[in-house]
Formats: C-alpha cells, structure tokens, sequence
C-alpha cells in the first residue's frame, strides 16, 4: 500500500481504480480493510481511495494513547487529502470516521459531488461515564475490549460472525501497543462530545451536498435512533436501511452498500460546483 507524511506519521491507504474519486473513511476496530467488497465493485469504473487512519491498519500507531483526539485525526486526513490534491470527490464515512472526516466536509461542501454517512454521528453520544474510566482503559487496552467484545455486540444477523470473520478483527490489534489507537477513539467519544455537537450546529452547511445514509438498523452501539436525527437534519437524504444488517453494512452487506452508492453517485455526479469553490 502506498504511504504519505501526515503530521502524526506515515498515513497508508488504498488506492484502486480510475475516474471520479471516491473516498471511504473507516472506523474503529477496523482499517481501510472493511471497505475491501465496497472498494473492488467501485473500483470498477472509479478511483477508490480509502486511508488506514493512524493507529489502524499499515499507518504508523503511536503507542502513546493521549496522542489520539478527533482533532488529530482530522488534521491528519486534512492533510493526506492536501497532497492527493484531488478534485471533487464522493465522501464515505463510517463510525468513527465521521467525527474524522466530516469537520473537513463542513470546511469546504463544495469540493463534495456526495456525502454518505454509515452509522456514524456528530453529536455527543453521551457514553462519557461508562467508557472514561481506568476498568475500560485497561478492557482496551489489555483485553483487546474493542475487538474482541465490542464487534460482537454490533453485529446484526444476515451475514454470521464466524470465527474466520472476527479473527480479521482481532488480529489487527494483537497487543496493548496495537489497540493504543482503539482507546484513543473511545477516549475521544467520551471527552469531544460537546466539540462534537458544536459541528453539529453547523450541519446547514451540507444542504446542497446530495447526502446518501445507509443503516444497519440491528446495530446495538449506534442504534437506528441516530439515523433519525440525521434525517431531521437532511430530510432529503436518500436512506437505505438494512433491518438485518448491524454495525458495519460494507462487510456485512456489501452488495446493498454498493448498490446504494452507485444510486446515490449517478444522481449526484453531475451536480454543478459551488460559485466559492476555488
């Protein structure tokens, strides 16, 4: 895979196909790796791009946890995309990857052909209390809490949990040095949630974007009520919403995702640039 500098390291990510950029931003416990079914179908006929973010697949993992905030890693992708210099492009984000990504979509909505949001938030979810604590610092860190437990709760029932399928989980974060990024992320969760909801009030900006949410609405951490409350936000949104489908919809149904997409990409590929967009 290739790599680029970012403030925080080396940033590896995919990079497939040609034509019209599509960037998938992943979550956690994961790596550009879940986008794998997406990335090869779109790969097809468009330039797939999807980063590791620090702490997550073949990017550098600092194994100082404190390191990690949203911020950073927003500053990190800002500057990835910075050297790609890439023109317009199609935004997909996922879990933790909207609290990543979207500050940067609200920074400039005009350089967005479309935006998709795969259960993912910019709010506080109100988990300060249960997740910022030594017991689920050391569940994290020591116990691989994220993957080994936290997967599980999440996934839905149309594609089974094998041994094989979360064994690709797990295996990403062998040890406490591996999972410093996992924590880092609840860490955020539980501390940013008013920097968070303060993006929030600013989500008028996306108005213009053609914005696609895809749901798995059997997802026990981020639950269909999130769903709602993007849709007050965007009640124009195309929605796709999968009743058996938990956390992650791009592995556990990545024929639906990819479908959506290239629904929502046709729609939206030929919206005209804003007058500000430079």
């Amino acid at each position: 895979m290739p790599r680029r500098a970012v403030p925080g390291g080396q940033m590896s990510f995919v990079d497939e196909g040609a034509g019209t950029p599509v960037v998938l931003v992943h979550g956690t416990p994961s790596s550009s790796r879940e986008w794998r079914h997406v990335t090869a179908d779109l790969a097809r006929d468009h330039r797939v791009l999807a980063p590791d973010h620090l702490g997550f697949g073949d990017s550098t993992r600092p194994v100082d946890w404190r390191v990690y905030s949203f911020g950073w890693h927003t500053a990190n992708l800002r500057a990835w995309l910075e050297q790609l210099a890439l023109p317009r492009l199609h935004l997909v984000v996922h879990d933790v990857g909207g609290p990543v990504a979207l500050p940067l979509a609200l920074e400039a909505p005009e350089r967005l052909l479309s935006l998709t949001i795969v259960q993912s938030w910019l709010w506080d979810l109100g988990a300060g209390a249960m997740l910022d604590n030594p017991v689920m610092r050391w569940l994290y860190l020591s116990a691989g809490f994220s993957a080994r437990a936290m997967v599980r709760l999440a996934w839905g029932r149309r594609t089974p949990l094998t041994r094989e399928l979360h064994q690709e989980f797990t295996s990403q974060f062998p040890d406490r040095a591996a999972r410093a990024g996992t924590w880092g992320f609840a860490r955020s969760v539980a501390r940013e949630g008013a920097m968070l909801e303060e993006h929030e009030r600013h989500l008028s900006k996306l108005a213009a974007v053609p914005l696609l949410l895809v749901w798995g609405k059997a997802d026990r951490v981020v639950p269909p009520a999130h769903l709602e409350r993007w849709k007050k936000h965007f009640p124009a949104a195309q929605v796709t919403a999968l009743d058996d489908v938990g956390h992650f919809p791009q592995i556990e149904a990545p024929v639906d995702v990819s479908a959506a997409l290239r629904r929502r990409f046709a729609s939206s590929t030929s919206r005209p640039a804003s007058p500000t967009a430079s």
